[in-house]
C-alpha cells in the first residue's frame, strides 16, 4: 500500500527526540539501501549526527513503539550505519546565506557551541567560539572516553562546521585572555555555553589524602595526555554515567581492581542499565546501597569506609538519603575517585549584576535563551545543569533562532537536505516479534587494553535487517474504538498497552463500572494485545492506513 505524506503523524520517536528528527524516515532509507539520504535526513535537524550516532543516549529508543512485540529499534545504531556509510549528498543541498556583517562571539566548543555556531554561519553571521581547550569539542573530546567516542569521528562533524568560515579561538578563558565585557563590546551577540566543566565536591574526610581524584578532572586529564599509571585497585564512588565512563577507563589505565560504590539501588542507578551491564562485563564489581563516610590511610590512600543506605528518596521523591549506621563496610583500594556530579564554572562572568545566577547555573528565558544582559544569551549544562548531548543540541537550536532574529533576521533553521518524501509504500503488517539486530562490540579481553572503539557498528546486512523490524509508526494507522457499556473495568488492556493507547475514565457505565477510553489511537500500532486481553468483546482494533478521510493510493 502506498500512503501519502500528508497522512502521516509524528510518531513517538520523533517526539522524544529533542531535535524532533525524521527517525521512521531515515528508517526507510536504511532499509532500501539509501545511506546518503539517511545521513541527509538527520543532518536537517542535526549538526552533530556523527558525534550521536556514538553517543547519544537514544530517548527515541525509550519510547519506540517496538515494545509492544520485543526490544526497541535499535534507532542509534541504525544513525551510526548511516554516518558509516552514507557520503555527502546533503552537501548538494544546503544552503549558506549571503554574510550579513553581524559578529557572534560564542564561549564554549561543547555541543551546545557547534550548534549554534553552524547555524548562524549557515545564516551568514560571522562566529567566533571561544574555548579553554586546545580543541573544540568540550565535553565531547574531554568528558567522553575515546572507546565511546573517537576523536577521529568527533572532528567528522566539527570539520563540517568549522568548514562554514566558523572561526575557534583555542586555550582562550574569558575573564583571563579575554573579558566579558570586552566580548560583549567587540560583538552584537554573544552565547555563553561554558558547560558543567567542574566536578560535585564531596565533603568527606580523607579527601585531601594522595590518591583521591575526581571524575570530571580525571576524565579531562585522560583526554589532554596525562599518564596516570595505576598500581593497586581504584574504588569509584557515583552510579551515573560519569561513573561509569571514569570506573571503564580506569580499568584501561591498569587499575587491578576496579570497584563502583553507590547509594542507589541498581534499579535506581542514573547510569542506563545497558552501561552498568557493559560495566560488568568489563570486571567493574558494583557495590549498591552503600555511602562513603572515610578515606582510610596517613597520606595515602589505603581504603575507604562506607555506610549502609537505607534509601535514597523520601516519599515525595526528593534526594534525601537515610543510613543504617550500624551497618559498615571498608573497601581496601589505592585510590579513590569521586564521580557524583558536575556543575558549571560560572566565574568569568566577574560581577556582571546583569546575569543572574542561581546555583552556578545562568537563569534565562526558557523560550529564547535570553540572560539579563542584552544580546547575551545562554544554553547547554550552563543553564540546565549536566544534561544530554542531543538536550544540548536542541538549546543551541533554540539559542540560534533566537539570536538571529535578535540580529535582524527571521530564525529559520529548518533544512531540506533530502528529496521531499510525498509519498511510502507499506507491505502489509505483519505481528511477529523480530529479534533485534545486537551491535557488534569488541572482543572484553580486547576492550580493557586500549580505547579503541567499543562499537564496532552494523554490517550493510544488519543495518537493513535491523531497519525492516520498523513499524513505520509514522504512516500506519489504527483506529481504537472502545465499547463502554461491555467494560468491566478489570485493567487488563491499559496493563498491556505499554504506549498509552488507552486509559481509565472517572464515571460509571450503567452496570457500575468505569470504562477505559481511548486516549489516542494515533499511538496504537495494532498489535492487538488489548483486543485479545478482554473478556468481555468491549474493544475493536481496526487498520485504517492510508485512510484519515483519504483512500490509500492505487
Amino acid at each position: 500500500m502506498r500512503v501519502r505524506r500528508e497522512s502521516f503523524v509524528v510518531p513517538a520517536c520523533s517526539q522524544a527526540c529533542p531535535v524532533g528528527i525524521d527517525v521512521a524516515r531515515y528508517i526507510r532509507c536504511i532499509k532500501a539501501g539509501r545511506y546518503d539520504e539517511a545521513l541527509a535526513v538527520n543532518r536537517e535537524k542535526l549538526p552533530l549526527p556523527v558525534v550521536c550516532a556514538s553517543a547519544c543516549f537514544a530517548p527515541c529508543e525509550d519510547v519506540c513503539s517496538y515494545r509492544q512485540f520485543g526490544d526497541p529499534i535499535a534507532i542509534r545504531a541504525l544513525k551510526r550505519a548511516a554516518v558509516d556509510k552514507g557520503g555527502n549528498l546533503w552537501k548538494s543541498r544546503k544552503k549558506v546565506a549571503r554574510k550579513t556583517g553581524k559578529k557572534v562571539a560564542i564561549v564554549g566548543a561543547g555541543p551546545a557551541g557547534l550548534t549554534v555556531a553552524y547555524y548562524l554561519a549557515s545564516l551568514g553571521h560571522e562566529v567566533l567560539i571561544y574555548d579553554s581547550f586546545p580543541e573544540p569539542g568540550g565535553m565531547l573530546r574531554y568528558g567522553i572516553p575515546k572507546y565511546r567516542l573517537p576523536e577521529k569521528e568527533l572532528d567528522r562533524d566539527i570539520k563540517e562546521i568549522l568548514d562554514l568560515g566558523v572561526q575557534f579561538k583555542a586555550s582562550t578563558t574569558i575573564g583571563k585572555e579575554v573579558s566579558f565585557d570586552e566580548l560583549k563590546r567587540g560583538y552584537n551577540a554573544v552565547f555563553l555555553a561554558s558547560g558543567a566543566s567542574k566536578s560535585v565536591k564531596l565533603d568527606i574526610e580523607g579527601s585531601d589524602k594522595s590518591g583521591v581524584l575526581w571524575g570530571w578532572e580525571f576524565l579531562r586529564d585522560v583526554a589532554l595526555g596525562k599518564k596516570f599509571a595505576f598500581k593497586g585497585d581504584v574504588t569509584v564512588i557515583g552510579g551515573g554515567n560519569v561513573a561509569i565512563d571514569v570506573a571503564l577507563t580506569a580499568r584501561r589505565l591498569g587499575a587491578d581492581k576496579v570497584s563502583l560504590v553507590c547509594l542507589e539501588k541498581e534499579t535506581e542507578m542514573p547510569a542506563h542499565q545497558w552501561e552498568v551491564a557493559r560495566a560488568r562485563e568489563e570486571g567493574v564489581t558494583i557495590y549498591n546501597s552503600w555511602a562513603p563516610r572515610k578515606i582510610k590511610g596517613n597520606k595515602s590512600v589505603s581504603g575507604i569506609e562506607f555506610t549502609k543506605c537505607t534509601s535514597v528518596f523520601d516519599k515525595t521523591g526528593k534526594f534525601n538519603p537515610t543510613y543504617d549506621e550500624e551497618v559498615t563496610m571498608t573497601l581496601e583500594t589505592r585510590y579513590v575517585i569521586l564521580a557524583v556530579g558536575q556543575i558549571p564554572d560560572v566565574s568569568f562572568l566577574g560581577g556582571n549584576s546583569r546575569l543572574k545566577v542561581t546555583g552556578a547555573r545562568i537563569t534565562v528565558n526558557d523560550s529564547t535563551l535570553a540572560t539579563g544582559e542584552t544580546g547575551v544569551f545562554a544554553g547547554g549544562d550552563v543553564v540546565g545543569g549536566p544534561a544530554s548531548i542531543i538536550g544540548a543540541v536542541a538549546q543551541g537550536r533554540k539559542a540560534a533562532i533566537s539570536i538571529d532574529k535578535y540580529l535582524g533576521g527571521k530564525g529559520v533553521i529548518d533544512e531540506e537536505l533530502a528529496e521531499p518524501e510525498e509519498e511510502v509504500e507499506l507491505p502489509e503488517l505483519v505481528r511477529e516479534v523480530k529479534s533485534r539486530v545486537k551491535m557488534p562490540l569488541l572482543a572484553v579481553k580486547d576492550r580493557v587494553s586500549s580505547f579503541t572503539q567499543l562499537e564496532k557498528g552494523f554490517s550493510e546486512k544488519q543495518a537493513i535487517k535491523e531497519a525492516a523490524r520498523c513499524l513505520a509508526c509514522d504512516a500506519r494507522r489504527f483506529e481504537v474504538t472502545v465499547y463502554p457499556e461491555n467494560c468491566k473495568e478489570c485493567g487488563y488492556c491499559v496493563e498491556v498497552c505499554g504506549i498509552g493507547v488507552l486509559a481509565p475514565t472517572n464515571y460509571f457505565n450503567k452496570k457500575g463500572y468505569r470504562p477505559v477510553a481511548v486516549k489516542s489511537s494515533e499511538k496504537c500500532v495494532g498489535c492487538l494485545k488489548c483486543f485479545f486481553a478482554c473478556p468481555d468483546y468491549a474493544i475493536d482494533v481496526k487498520e485504517i492506513t492510508g485512510l484519515n478521510g483519504r483512500k490509500p493510493l492505487p
